[in-house]
């Protein structure tokens, strides 16, 4: 496993240890690979600390074998402590693997390694997941991809307090898969959401984000789901005043808007355009955006049709009406400054973009941009000109 750094993933289990009330210094004094020390001092295990040229260190550990479970194989289900211990091992892997990319297939998770051997983290086709050796509560939730206007075999929502239903499997309270999720609220325990945002260029393989941690904060039962908060999110405060839940639920709308709504936005709109700029082709994700066609301050919709994929220089541009898009996907750039002269970059990144028309977009008639709305930014564009 790749770790973000031993000494991260030891304050994080500290951390855990003394709210489920264990002493926080088991760790004290142990500077080798966290997962190659077992719930009391170091096991056999295989270290390898590798230095990045920022000066960060990183650990690889492949295990051969973790102090304080039962044998050398799989144990029976972890004590609260050891599943925390595993939880916070997931995270940070998927840390470290985020390093190079940024979504995952489900071949890609089913390559976690945990005590000497490969570990799935999501089902090959449910969307709540456990490992059955590890623990009997669920690690990870998945929101498989589906096309905008296409049915939902599930349908997930947002509640008017900001937090996350994830519906139960079916509608038996006592299906495995529910009294997993069941087992996780109770406890307090952290999980993954892997959220589907498209498929792997020219392939029908979903790729998915992942989102953690995210916490069952409680269970509507008539209503067949589970409440979800991501990360910092709150759930309602009972029998509070008017004023409390209104400031929750703006607290909860905006680590949901800066953890999940924008970081998503950004994947699916990427992902429809290849991960190119739809301007010029860029092939670059880390200096791509999802630009809103209609501004998310406007009530503009989180959709792929009212975002395009853009470079930082034509998202600055489309922004600030230096560049326009019409609705027939063609580029207009603003007069003043087709009328400057100031080198190469001005010259080929945007005075020749002037009447061309857009070089990517979706292969998908139905994910292109919403004409409407480029009609209508287009006019602010004109009036901006």
């Amino acid at each position: 496993m790749t770790f973000d750094s031993s000494t991260d993933v030891k304050q994080k289990l500290n951390r855990s240890r003394k709210a489920i009330g264990k002493e926080p210094n088991l760790f004290a004094g142990i500077e080798k690979c966290p997962v190659a020390v077992g719930m009391g001092g170091p096991s056999p295990g295989t270290a390898r600390v590798n230095k990045f040229h920022n000066g960060s260190v990183r650990t690889r550990c492949e295990l051969t074998r973790v102090q304080g479970l039962a044998g050398p194989d799989y144990p029976g289900p972890m004590e609260q402590q050891d599943d925390l211990f595993f939880r916070e091992s997931v995270f940070a892997w998927l840390r470290a693997e985020s390093i190079t990319r940024e979504l995952f297939t489900r071949d890609d998770l089913s390559r976690f390694m945990w005590a000497g051997r490969t570990t799935r983290l999501v089902g090959t086709q449910t969307g709540i997941w456990r490992v059955k050796e590890v623990s009997d509560a669920a690690i990870s939730i998945l929101t498989a991809f589906v096309p905008d206007g296409a049915a939902r075999p599930y349908e997930d929502t947002w509640g008017s307090d900001e937090l996350l239903r994830y519906k139960w499997r079916g509608t038996n309270a006592l299906t495995a898969d529910n009294v997993w999720l069941r087992n996780a609220m109770q406890r307090q325990l952290p999980l993954v959401w892997f959220i589907g945002v498209g498929y792997s260029t020219g392939t029908k393989t979903q790729v998915f984000m992942p989102q953690f941690p995210v916490w069952i904060v409680d269970e509507e039962p008539r209503s067949h789901q589970f409440v979800v908060a991501v990360d910092e999110q709150r759930a309602l405060p009972a029998d509070s005043s008017a004023e409390i839940i209104e400031i929750t639920k703006r607290y909860n709308d905006r680590v949901a808007r800066s953890r999940l709504h924008q970081p998503l936005f950004r994947q699916v709109v990427l992902q429809a355009y290849e991960r190119r700029c739809s301007v010029c082709r860029l092939p670059f994700a880390e200096l791509l955006d999802a630009a809103h066609i209609r501004s998310d301050a406007d009530g503009g919709a989180a959709v792929i049709t009212n975002g395009l994929a853009l470079c930082k220089i034509h998202h600055g541009a489309f922004d600030r009406n230096i560049i326009g898009i019409d609705p027939n996907y063609r580029v207009h750039v603003k007069e003043s400054v087709l009328q400057t002269f100031d080198g190469p970059t001005l010259q080929h990144s945007i005075k020749e973009m002037h009447g061309e028309m857009l070089r990517q977009l979706p292969s998908s008639r139905s994910k292109r941009p919403d004409r409407n709305l480029l009609e209508e930014r287009f006019s602010t564009f004109r009036a901006a000109s």
